[in-house]
């Protein structure tokens, strides 16, 4: 079981009533905290009892028996998630009550300590292979802009490293392009940040000001992750190896839980950031990884499933080596890549060309090719290529068939709901990653890979519709999107299908649990632009 340490606690402190609500779902909740989550619109409560938060850190290379200090655990939302990733986990948490429900919330884990106060209070004869601070660095100096208090600490922190340890630090990014568009500090609550000269309990750097200070703490080798949005609930990881392209800005969800003082939505200005070299410098946050020897993570970037059921909240991690790494985020995403595994030696079986891949040590390892994708190759499509482009989605048809034996007509699970519809063939188990954004083209090969989610005893025309329906603003410009739909039966039950892949992806993004997170990410752009006029109205009366 974990183990509590109060020896080296401070006096006791009112605790704030929020802190109370959130004791009060993890007891209750005993390890499922979706119900709080419905329940609940806080930002507290969502920051320490998301799912969301596991992204942070689920997709890092651990070294093999790691020894794991997080200094600053909060209630304990990566805790568990290190502790199934490390031999060992100390905590130092300087909170009694938070380190009481953090233990509470990860009773069951024997290779936890908590430890209640200061790290300069703990007499640790231990050394520690990877050393966490999370939303810590930034309160170090109590809002001082001096390097001395930083760099004190981190040089204490060095006599704790193992020969070839890592120190991981989290901090917002004091010219992160968020606070341009009015976002407020997250210590002093002030909007633009501290760009307008505001200053809280907690001091933002620039990329440039905390490389400076992690050099002068001793720090000889530095590398920079930039999390996106931001630290808080990542999507995606990059690095300075591979850093996004303009059209990111379609993959991800910025959010705002105070969106009142915004005036612009990043989404409109990340591709000019991307495009003039600008996105290191006003990434919103920072992951840094410090260390005394070069020994980095070879992961180049991650885009990170934090949304979905806990089935399959995986990481998909660009390698140094060119691989291509299925990583699960938590233990219980260890079910989505044994899936994974399945699906995809299923389909080999059938005869289907899939990329090389492995399961290695709970990892699912995929060769990456230097090959477009289907999604690629429509892209540089146009209109005179719609013979051709008909033509491979006539081999995807085929493919989709091919995977799996049919069933009969009476087990579509759709069947009861659109009983008078023309179903056509139903298949005993559809591969509904079967779309062009998982699927290499080469000449006349199709390849699959990521073929991680299935639907039992489900019609052939909806796998066929989906890989339509994702592509469609690709479709639309080499032809009308009712010819392809007609060439494969489906224009009759586009509606039908619609509603149904609606359904499903609502149940698989829980979008009950995490309903507060979509509404925060849904800026209204007639918000944004009143503020913009009010800021007029302001400049006008100077």
């Amino acid at each position: 079981m974990a183990e509590l340490h109060t020896s080296f606690s401070g006096p006791l402190k009112k605790v704030p009533q929020i802190d109370q609500f959130i004791d009060k779902y993890i007891t209750q909740g005993k390890g499922n905290y979706d119900g709080a989550l419905i329940e609940e619109d806080s930002w507290e409560v969502f920051y320490h009892l998301s799912d969301m938060r596991t992204g942070l850190l689920g997709w890092y290379d651990f070294p093999k028996n790691a020894a794991v200090l997080e200094l600053g655990c909060g209630f304990g939302a990566l805790t568990g998630m290190l502790c199934d990733k490390a031999a060992h986990v100390t905590v130092v948490e300087h909170s009694m009550f938070r380190a009481h429900t953090t233990v509470k919330r990860w009773q069951d884990r024997d290779n936890l300590d908590v430890y209640v106060g200061s790290m300069l209070d703990m007499p640790f004869k231990r050394k520690f292979d990877v050393i966490i601070m999370v939303d810590v660095f930034s309160m170090l100096g109590k809002g001082s802009r001096a390097h001395a208090p930083y760099v004190e600490y981190m040089k204490y922190l060095q006599d704790f490293l193992s020969p070839h340890g890592r120190v991981l630090i989290a901090v917002d990014n004091r010219l992160g392009l968020k606070y341009f568009c009015g976002a407020r500090d997250p210590y002093s609550g002030e909007p633009f940040g501290e760009l307008g000269g505001g200053r809280g309990k907690g001091c933002l750097f620039s990329r440039k000001e905390l490389d400076e200070i992690l050099g002068e703490s001793g720090f000889s080798h530095r590398k920079f992750y930039y999390p996106l949005p931001d630290f808080r609930l990542p999507q995606f990881i990059f690095t300075d190896e591979h850093l996004p392209k303009s059209g990111i800005s379609e993959e991800f969800v910025p959010y705002d839980p105070a969106a009142d003082t915004r005036v612009l939505s990043e989404l409109r200005l990340y591709p000019e950031i991307i495009d003039n070299g600008m996105f290191a410098v006003m990434s919103n946050s920072f992951l840094v990884e410090c260390a005394m020897q070069e020994d980095f993570s070879p992961v180049l970037s991650a885009k990170l499933a934090t949304d979905r059921m806990p089935a399959y909240n995986i990481a998909t991690c660009f390698m140094k080596d060119g691989s291509v790494i299925k990583r699960p985020l938590t233990a219980a995403a260890d079910k989505g890549i044994r899936e994974l595994d399945e699906n995809m030696r299923n389909l080999r079986e059938r005869g289907l060309e899939t990329v090389k891949f492995e399961l290695c040590g709970g990892d699912f390892i995929m060769e990456h090719m230097e090959l477009p994708t289907l999604s690629e190759w429509l892209a540089e499509c146009t209109p005179k290529d719609k013979d051709e482009v008909m033509k491979v989605f006539d081999r995807l048809w085929a493919a989709i068939l091919q995977a799996s034996p049919p069933t009969r007509d009476e087990d579509n699970f759709l069947l009861h709901e659109y009983p008078a519809a023309d179903w056509g063939v139903i298949l005993k188990r559809a591969y509904i990653n079967m779309v062009p954004e998982n699927i290499f083209v080469d000449r006349n090969r199709l390849i699959f890979f990521n073929q991680g989610l299935t639907r039992e005893n489900c019609p052939a025309k909806y796998q066929m519709f989906l890989a339509i329906y994702e592509s469609t603003s690709l479709l639309e410009r080499i032809m009308p999107i009712k010819e392809a739909a007609e060439r494969f039966g489906i224009d009759s039950l586009w509606d039908i299908m619609a509603v149904e892949e609606q359904n499903f992806v609502s149940e698989r993004r829980r979008y009950d649990a995490y309903h507060m997170f979509y509404e925060w990410a849904d800026m209204d752009p007639v918000e944004l632009m009143k503020n913009r006029q009010l800021l007029k109205i302001m400049n006008s009366d100077v």
